[in-house]
């Protein structure tokens, strides 16, 4: 009688110890969506990664575009989480549907990604998943880049063509988009025929002879892609150079990063039917909702205390039990 009370306590503290395993070892810290009289349109259901890209408190452009697109998505009732560059190379994409890359330099970011990861996130995009990348971002995604002078070629290479730097507007202003309501692509019928958007030192897209791209957007002054979407393997992309992320006459971004500029126009309608179509027009690959290897997170000092003291208490009691045996 007394061993099976010795194994019984033994059996708790087991439980208890794996349940804080799984707490620390999780990979995943969602954000909870609004799914509760959702649209059939929005992205209930749907998990959406943002890489974190890379920190600077020198250039702030990176943690506030995070901040915009993780809250634009939230907006959209999709479950986000963000990961880093370890996560990515442990599998972190099967986790998700969606993956989001904030702006940034975009040599800065392939590195940061890293060869091993890039190649994950093609593999991951060739077999259904889809992927959407701003400024930085999207530049990444063509093979090829002529910018400031220079001639780039990245390695994620989505599409197979070239960003060229903007030259005929200033190096941050709003100015105006074209919207192709025709688009083969996402139904964009409803959407306005002109929208206000953000421009810094940006770019436009073209494509090389032979590579089919769905035109979402050109610049209005110009007549030249702003923003494009295609197919990849069995997976898609959207790019664009124009920030859609940021509400700069509203504060449902979560920051005042941009928030000098007027904006009439919201693009997170237009954004949220392109990302319902880039799901529906793929597979699933989401698979997963933790990975193996992740560095655990850490927990908060009250929760460690807690459970500390619970299998103190624990472990004084099996010991006493033991002696009175």
């Amino acid at each position: 009688m007394l061993r099976r009370r010795i194994l019984s306590i033994a059996f708790l503290s087991l439980l208890i110890l794996s349940g804080l395993s799984s707490f620390i070892g999780t990979g995943i810290i969602p954000t909870s969506a609004e799914t509760t009289g959702g649209s059939p349109t929005d992205l209930s259901g749907i998990t959406v990664g943002i890489y974190a890209g890379y920190f600077s408190s020198i250039d702030p452009r990176v943690n506030e575009s995070r901040t915009a697109l993780y809250n634009m998505f939230t907006w959209m009732n999709a479950s986000v989480f963000v990961f880093n560059t370890t996560e990515l190379l442990n599998g972190c994409l099967w986790a998700c549907e969606i993956l989001a890359i904030p702006e940034g330099l975009g040599p800065t970011m392939e590195n940061r990604l890293t060869n091993d990861g890039l190649q994950a996130i093609r593999e991951w995009v060739a077999l259904g998943g889809s992927y959407i990348g701003v400024r930085g971002s999207a530049a990444i995604a063509m093979n090829g880049s002529y910018f400031e002078g220079y001639t780039t070629t990245f390695d994620l290479a989505l599409v197979n063509g070239t960003s060229y730097e903007v030259t005929d507007l200033e190096d941050r202003q709003m100015t105006n988009v074209s919207i192709n309501r025709d688009s083969t692509g996402p139904d964009l019928s409803d959407m306005p025929v002109n929208q206000s958007v953000l421009f810094v030192t940006g770019r436009y897209f073209v494509p090389d002879s032979g590579q089919d791209v769905i035109y979402i957007a050109n610049y209005t002054h110009s007549n030249l892609p702003a923003m494009i979407a295609g197919g990849f393997g069995q997976g898609n992309y959207f790019v664009s150079s124009p920030h859609f992320e940021y509400e700069e006459n509203g504060d449902r971004d979560g920051t005042d990063y941009m928030d000098e500029y007027d904006d009439p126009d919201s693009e997170w309608p237009m954004l949220l039917t392109i990302s319902r179509w880039l799901v529906d027009s793929s597979p699933t690959v989401a698979n997963i909702s933790s990975w193996p290897y992740t560095p655990p997170a850490p927990l908060p000092m009250d929760l460690i205390l807690i459970s500390a003291g619970v299998g103190a208490v624990l472990i004084l009691v099996a010991v006493v039990v033991v002696k009175r045996r």
